[in-house]
């Protein structure tokens, strides 16, 4: 068996390249996964006004041989 780990920054990249594995014989397996890779915190003077996150989602799929 073979196995990879598609990741992308967005949920809808992420799942055409699923899609596109697909059509190729791969299997997704499990559920997708998000995680927040930075975060950075916005100011004006001192009075916090947002959070800025970057994620990234990820599947592991799989080709039987």
């Amino acid at each position: 068996m073979d196995y990879k780990v598609i990741s992308s920054s967005s949920p809808e990249t992420l799942s055409s390249r699923v899609m596109d594995y697909i059509k190729e014989g791969w299997e997704a397996i499990g559920s997708h996964q998000v995680v927040v890779t930075h975060q950075q915190n916005r100011f004006r003077g001192t009075q916090h006004t947002d959070t800025i996150s970057k994620t990234e989602y990820s599947q592991t799929i799989v080709k039987k041989s």
